[in-house]
């Protein structure tokens, strides 16, 4: 089992990562709980996998409450905080207590949510059973919801009391939702770690299929890169952590303007880097070869889906809504070379109409 510090001035915290380490979440809770509840937030699919394997390691050490949300990123909204609310009543729940998030980015970001906010904030463990959820929304202390206007616009920062990253359950996945996790990944090797963006170009046929080492070393090295921009950065006060936000300015305004339905977020968050790499080279930030290799890794795992049903003005739309946005200009993060990012405020929105225009001509 690996153990990954995320080493913050305040509540640091560990990322636990291994092949079959859920069983041990108990153990370890059992050595930080005052308290004796706890409530599992999930959905139906993934408790009825792993909920009796988390319970299991649970009894006997707290009284575990068990609150279901519907399954899919339409459901990330504020009734689902307040039904989590009404849970922890029900379930006697109290500032001693906490709340286990055991599911994908969407359980981790509401349950983590609710978390923050129920009592003026109780702990949350977050178990995250998605390859996107362990290599980055898990790790970070970002919660939060969608707002019909945005994504994520309602939130806060709540850092977990620690992460177990089980890479068995990435094994009950289908083949796209495993392949969505791996557009975050690959976002950390463009941003800050050439070799490992290369690991992911040698290693891709062990990845696709989900040879056990060579996952363990995608989950760790993704949570390793997450966690040192965290604890450098972790309230986006410095910038450095903005950088994490590489093909997200544009893949959020995508997601927004399909009403979060037809894309998984790893393929929206392919469409904006490809468009963020058009743009670096647009503004001569990187080279042509540079951006040639972001698209062909993207496209080799097969995240790139064409945008048919969307119109620019669609997505510029909601560009300008994004909260990644400066007194109306765009933020964007853009690569000078893989391993290295910038940011760079955008007004000219010819710029990003010819890279809609090229990213659809390229892939429809």
């Amino acid at each position: 089992m690996e153990q990954v510090r995320v080493n913050l001035k305040n509540n640091p915290y560990t990322v636990y990562i291994g092949s079959d380490i859920l069983k041990k979440t108990g153990e370890i809770l059992s050595g930080f709980k005052k308290g004796n509840r706890v409530l599992v937030v999930s959905n139906k699919k993934v408790f009825s996998l792993y909920g009796k394997k988390l319970i299991a390691g649970l009894k006997g050490k707290f009284t575990v409450g068990v609150h279901l949300m519907k399954d899919g990123e339409q459901f990330k909204r504020l009734d689902a905080v307040a039904s989590i609310y009404d849970a922890c009543v029900k379930n006697k729940l109290d500032r001693h207590s906490a709340i286990i998030a055991l599911g994908g980015g969407v359980v981790g970001d509401v349950a983590g949510f609710a978390a923050a906010t129920f009592m003026r904030g109780i702990d949350v463990v977050q178990i995250p059973t998605t390859l996107l959820a362990q290599v980055d929304s898990s790790v970070g202390g970002k919660t939060g919801v969608d707002l019909p206007s945005g994504k994520n616009l309602a939130g806060a920062f709540h850092q977990p009391l620690f992460v177990v990253a089980d890479i068995t359950t990435l094994n009950t996945l289908s083949e796209r939702e495993y392949l969505n996790g791996m557009a975050e990944a690959i976002k950390h090797g463009i941003i800050l770690d050439a070799e490992y963006f290369n690991f992911m170009e040698t290693a891709r046929a062990a990845i696709l299929r989900r040879d056990k080492a060579a996952v363990q070393k995608l989950v760790t090295r993704s949570v390793e890169i997450k966690a040192s921009v965290v604890a450098k950065d972790e309230k986006e006060k410095s910038g450095l952590r903005a950088f994490l936000n590489f093909g997200h300015t544009a893949g959020h305004a995508i997601e927004a303007a399909l009403n979060y339905k037809g894309l998984k977020h790893g393929e929206a968050i392919a469409a904006g880097a490809v468009i963020a790499a058009g743009l670096s080279r647009r503004f001569k930030l990187c080279s042509q070869e540079t951006e040639n290799r972001i698209n062909k890794v993207f496209s080799e795992y097969n995240l790139i889906k064409p945008l048919r049903k969307l119109k620019n003005a669609q997505i510029i739309s909601r560009l300008s809504g994004d909260k990644k946005t400066k007194n109306g200009k765009i933020i964007f993060v853009l690569t000078k070379e893989i391993g290295c990012v910038i940011l760079k405020e955008i007004t000219d929105f010819s710029a990003i109409k010819k890279e809609l225009n090229r990213f659809n001509a390229l892939f429809s």
